[in-house]
């Protein structure tokens, strides 16, 4: 077979072994046969003698069928079958595992070649089954066997005529398997090393491995050699015929030794003691005799003991290989150990003279004392020593003066008892602890806060220096032990223990709502303390009337409050009891609302008004505002009335509608309370008809004319009497304003009366008396009457006058009466410069040639004058200050009246006659008003005087900051009623005035940035608009705490890490530092404020941490800085070590899903801080930075038989 074929032999070898390899791992407990058959038409190889290996002399290439039968086998642990192999081993190791046994069988003119090999281990354990498989292998190759002799049969022989197939199956192969098979000398062409016809004798083996001359199969060696193949070394001299030669080494006879057994052997080989020489042993130090065999004690035991067979025994309390050394103590052992002493125990011999024991401290430095004790102790107490130290303690025998070798111990005193344990403060949620200090050196103290009923506690760990601590967030009236233990490295004291119960809570967040007059309800949020009842208190402020207690059981949280004092201010107090304490009382103030004024009622009306009057509220009101309005809500109109000394208040409404009924509601005011209103309707009186006067007479009739009535009327009616006494009367039209009177009697006196109707109200009636025929002047009439001017008509007399003369003068000074002369077509008259609210006598004459006419008496009021100089001061956003000079004539009280002059409605106050001055409140800012005052004399009023003001800007109000953060706030306010365009803001802290901000006026917000953590600052804020400014507001906020920032895990071992940060910015007294596992494990640690970073120590293994980090100032903490490491890291480092990973990351996303696969994969170790190591990417997802994993939260990892992957959620 040449080397085409060769390769094809050895490439289905190699497939066989894979397939048994591929079997073996898939179906270990099966055994199966294989059967590979393949179709080969050989090519034409040329040997390395240049040789052909066979020639084809058809035109056609021979065809070769292979049967190769794979034999596998299970894989079994305990048994070696060679099959572990690696497929990259060298070809040649095939031999060695498997055992081939090839048949073959050719037809030469039909250029077929069958060849059948079968491959089976050689080291395999047997199958289960394989007897059953191996008949039913040999069957299948029987079966073959028959087969190709049919082929054979029934093949045309074109040559080897001789070796033409006849079917019989004991057919002997071509070449063996050996060599190839040549048409042209129709016989093998043997490989090296076979010959024969068939190939099937072997030349000599191995070549006479190159060491000698193959003649006739047999190997001549040359002379350093021997052995069939001549692989064997030939021994020196043949051993000189006194031993064996094996693998070239001479196997001496008992009497010879040496290379070549030339050499006599010594008694026993000296007994491995010595050395031989020339039969001779020469023994080494210690042993004697031919052989060496007898041992020789080593310096006679020094005389403390008997030698035995070349050993010391020695004598008690000695000991050694000459029993020269003193024997140490035995079994030394700790009894006991407290702060201050370490008790030792141990088993000694009873020669010992005495012990010496020797302690000195581990730590660097430490002074070694030694302490001396009979022998026949066996322990020892070593006092007045340091807690919390680790000594090493020597204890040394002695006998003789002479010192045995130590045994020795290192033993740590227990830490104190934490003493001088008390309580400086407490408080519902905070309890402050103190305790004495150490004067020796330890790591730190441990306190923890146990409530009584063990659910929960707080445990904190602090500096050595700290002898207080003041711990939050406890519960209310709740018992807890504490305990506090000294801490250092991995020792813990006794602790020292106390008891102590937080305060009771009392109630919060009182709530006073629903006030009436005489009621109020008061809500509270219960305590979290369980009390024994809850203790309510109110009483007046001041302290007027005492205080009225209630006991309440715990659930209540409200509690209605009666019969109070209407417009009274009261205090409410509410508290816990439980036992003999009392909590802190929470406590709020309400006012009752003032009670409404009663039985309002009218004392008399008017046209144009309504006298009011009604009983005074219970409550120490200051005034009481009168509003009213027609029923049709035309007019709207409000009074401020002072209360009255005395049971009733009194007011008079004016300047009302004739006839129209108004709705009227009396409110009492007290500061700036207002109590509910008083209502009632009232109507005022008709309007009369004014001005009734006689235009014309004659002889049966008079001509009248009047002013209509202002109020709503149905019609007039007019009554005329003559001096006969028998009146008649008549009704005219409301729309009429003049009427004749006929059918009168001549010359007769007639008084007429006209008054105005609606319904059954009649108005109050104007007269005038009247002649028919002769017409004097009869009657004066006035009007358009001022404080110091009259209007005066008469009516024209008959005959007409040649000229009048008027006179007038005051009622107290008729003696200098004035006069003046009037043309006589005057009817009417104004007099002026009058003095205010004098009563005037006027007469006026007719004079007719030289007679004169009895003159016509009158007499008319003036009115009183108004206040005079009237002035605005103190202009407030919402107020403004009136003064003026008061009226000459005496009045009631003022008036004064106001409103915007755009739009808006007219206010009204009464004013004390007394009071020069009064500020107008609850105005509009940046208001333009009208403001007018008049003063009023029962029904009659002056003329009023007017000006007009401008109220100022109001403030902007509710400047609050929210927000606050270390570094921001955020600022709101509310906007005044007036336009404003823009904000002006001053930021001040530390007394100093910081930036100046502008702030749009449309803006009611501020986000203030880069502020200074924990500090207190000053907001100031005003508005403006053109060059008008308000007022200014502030408020005050103080900055947060801010937190230490970028907190980070490094050097992360098994069981400890290293946290660093940066410090805030703000001064800080410590930090406190909280690190806890996903177990539930969770401690707390206080740093110094020095400090920025701290190693954890003794943690647990392959476990996630989570640390926080607080600064802390006073009781004020910052916000909370967090980080996670895991202690596990390691692992996965030594784990990706160990051999080669790949990394396959999986994303998803809904349905959607992405990979990304690395080829090589490594995680580093804490040194280069676990980074990721990554090779070659594939996938969906796209590459990323190798480092990017590192840095994502929340991965986990999973681990396959060949693949790390690392999976992060969504």
């Amino acid at each position: 077979m040449g080397a085409d074929g060769e390769t094809v032999v050895l490439k289905n070898m190699l497939i066989g072994v894979n397939l048994i390899l591929l079997g073996s791992m898939l179906k270990p407990s099966e055994c199966q046969l294989e059967v590979t058959t393949e179709r080969v038409q050989r090519q034409a190889v040329e040997e390395e003698g240049g040789t052909t290996s066979y020639n084809t002399s058809g035109k056609e290439q021979p065809v070769v069928f292979n049967h190769v039968y794979n034999i596998n086998v299970p894989l079994d642990s305990l048994c070696s079958s060679g099959l572990e192999a690696s497929a990259e081993q060298e070809v040649s190791t095939e031999d060695e595992v498997l055992a081939e046994y090839t048949g073959q069988t050719s037809d030469h003119e039909s250029q077929v070649t069958f060849t059948h090999r079968i491959n089976l281990p050689k080291k395999a354990c047997p199958c289960a089954s394989s007897a059953q498989v191996l008949q039913e292998l040999l069957s299948r190759i029987e079966m073959l066997e028959r087969e190709v002799s049919v082929l054979r049969d029934q093949c045309n022989s074109n040559c080897c005529q001789a070796s033409a197939a006849t079917g019989q199956l004991d057919y002997i192969p071509h070449c063996s398997g050996h060599g190839n098979f040549s048409f042209e000398s129709c016989g093998c062409i043997c490989n090296e090393g076979w010959f024969g016809k068939n190939c099937s004798e072997p030349y000599c083996p191995l070549g006479c491995s190159s060491r000698g001359v193959c003649v006739d199969g047999q190997c001549i060696c040359d002379s350093e050699y021997s052995g069939d193949d001549c692989s064997e070394l030939r021994c020196p001299t043949d051993c000189s015929s006194r031993g064996l030669c094996v693998d070239g080494e001479c196997v001496c006879e008992e009497a010879y030794t040496g290379e070549d057994c030339s050499e006599l052997r010594c008694p026993g080989d000296c007994s491995g003691k010595g050395r031989c020489a020339n039969g001779t042993c020469l023994c080494q130090e210690g042993y004697a005799g031919e052989d060496c065999s007898q041992r020789r004690c080593l310096n006679a035991c020094s005389g403390r003991g008997h030698c035995q067979e070349g050993l010391c025994f020695c004598e008690e309390g000695y000991q050694g290989p000459d029993c020269s050394a003193v024997a140490p103590p035995e079994d030394l052992r700790v009894a006991g150990i407290s702060d201050r002493s370490i008790e030792l125990e141990w088993d000694g011999p009873m020669a010992v003279t005495e012990y010496v024991i020797s302690y000195q401290p581990t730590a660097l430095g430490g002074l070694q004392l030694q302490q001396r004790v009979p022998g026949d102790w066996s322990g020892v107490t070593i006092s007045e020593l340091e807690p919390g130290l680790t000594y090493n303690i020597s204890v040394y025998a002695v006998i003789s003066n002479i010192l045995s070798l130590p045994i020795t111990a290192k033993v740590a005193t227990h830490l104190s008892t934490p003493q001088g344990l008390r309580f400086k403060t407490i408080t519902e949620t905070t309890v402050e602890v103190q305790w004495e200090p150490f004067s020796f050196s330890f790591d730190g103290w441990e306190i923890s806060f146990i409530p009584k009923n063990n659910e929960g506690g707080v445990i904190a760990q602090l500096p050595s220096d700290v002898t207080s601590f003041n711990q939050t967030g406890l519960k209310p009236g709740e018992e807890y032990i504490v305990n506090v233990v000294a801490l250092k490295e991995q020792a813990r004291s006794p602790p020292t223990s106390a008891s102590v119960s937080t305060v009771i809570d009392g109630p919060t967040q009182i709530l006073v709502r629903d006030v009436s007059d005489t009621v109020a309800f008061v809500e509270w949020t219960p305590p979290r303390a369980k009390v024994d009842f809850i203790l309510l208190r109110y009483g007046l402020v001041g302290g007027e009337g005492g205080k009225t207690t209630f006991r309440l059981q715990p659930p209540l949280s409200q509690y209605s409050v009666q019969a109070l004092r209407p417009g009274s201010q009261y205090q409410v107090w509410v508290s816990a009891v439980r036992g003999t304490n009392e909590s802190e009382s929470t406590t709020t103030q309400f006012t009752t609302e003032i009670d409404a004024p009663k039985n309002l009622r009218v004392g008399s009306r008017t046209a144009t008004s309504l006298d009011l009057e009604w009983d005074n509220s219970e409550a120490e009101v200051q005034e009481y505002k009168v509003v009213y309005s027609t029923l049709a809500g035309e007019q709207y109109h409000e009074l401020m009335v002072p209360k009255s000394i005395g049971p009733t208040t009194r007011a008079t409404l004016t300047d009302l509608v004739p006839g129209t009924e108004y709705g009227v509601g009396i409110s009492a005011v007290m500061s700036s309370q207002q109590s509910v209103p008083a209502t009632m309707n009232a109507r005022t009186e008709l309007d009369s008809p004014r001005d009734l006067m006689v235009t014309a007479s004659s002889e049966t009739s008079i001509s009248l004319i009047w002013t209509k009535a202002s109020g709503p009327i149905d019609h007039y009616r007019i009554t005329f009497t003559p001096s006969s006494g028998i009146a008649s009367e008549v009704t005219v039209p409301k729309d009429r304003t003049s009427y004749t009177l006929t059918d009168l009697e001549p010359g007769a006196e007639y008084i007429i009366s006209i008054t105005a109707e609606r319904g059954r109200q009649q108005s109050l009636e104007s007269t005038v008396d009247a002649f028919t025929g002769f017409r004097p002047i009869s009657h004066l009439h006035f009007s358009h009457v001022t404080s110091s001017s009259v209007n005066i008509t008469w009516s024209d007399p008959s005959p007409p006058a040649d000229r009048l003369i008027l006179n007038y003068s005051p009622r107290d000074e008729e003696e200098e009466m004035m006069e003046v002369s009037l043309d006589a077509t005057k009817r009417h008259a104004v007099l002026t410069d009058l003095q205010p609210a004098t009563e005037y006598i006027v007469n006026l004459v007719a004079v007719h040639g030289t007679v004169t006419s009895e003159p016509i008496v009158g007499s008319i009021t003036t009115g009183i004058d108004p206040p005079k100089d009237i002035t605005i001061s103190n202009v407030t956003k919402d107020s403004v200050m009136v003064s003026w000079s008061p009226p000459v004539a005496s009045f009631d009280y003022y008036r004064v009246s106001y409103r915007p002059t755009q739009v808006g409605r007219l206010d009204s106050s009464v004013v004390p006659n007394t009071v020069t001055e009064f500020t107008i409140t609850k105005l509009y800012p940046a208001t333009e008003y009208e403001i007018s005052l008049n003063s009023v004399r029962g029904r009659e009023e002056s003329e009023r005087i007017c000006t007009l003001v401008h109220t100022a800007m109001d403030n902007p109000v509710d400047l609050t900051a929210t927000n606050i953060t270390p570094t921001e706030a955020l600022l709101h306010w509310r906007a005044p009623v007036g336009i404003v365009e823009n904000y002006v803001i001053v930021l001040t802290h530390f007394a100093v005035a910081g930036e100046t901000i502008l702030v749009d006026g449309d803006s009611e917000e501020f986000q203030l940035v880069d502020l200074l953590p924990r500090t207190h600052y000053t907001v100031t804020m005003y508005a403006a608009s053109g060059p008008l400014t308000s007022g200014t507001i502030s408020t005050n906020f103080s900055t947060l705490l801010d937190a230490p920032a970028n907190l980070t895990a490094s050097e992360v071992t098994r069981q400890s890490a290293l946290i660093s940060w940066q410090p805030p910015r703000a001064e800080i007294e410590n930090y406190v530092l909280t690190y806890k596992s996903t177990d539930g494990s969770r401690k707390e640690l206080i740093v110094d404020a020095e400090d920025t970073w701290i190693r954890l120590e003794g943690l647990s293994e392959s476990t996630d941490y989570t640390v926080l980090l607080q600064a802390a100032q006073d009781t004020e903490r910052s916000g909370v800085t967090s980080t996670a490491f895991s202690t596990g890291l390691d692992n996965i480092h030594r784990i990706t070590s160990q051999g080669r990973y790949e990394l396959r990351v999986d994303m998803r996303d809904g349905q959607e899903a992405a990979f990304a696969y690395y080829d090589k994969f490594s995680v580093e170790d804490s040194r280069s801080l676990y980074k990721l190591r990554i090779g070659a990417y594939n996938g969906t997802a796209g590459t990323c930075a190798p480092e990017q994993p590192l840095r994502a939260k929340g991965a986990h990892w999973h681990q396959g038989p060949h693949v790390l992957g690392l999976s992060f959620p969504r």
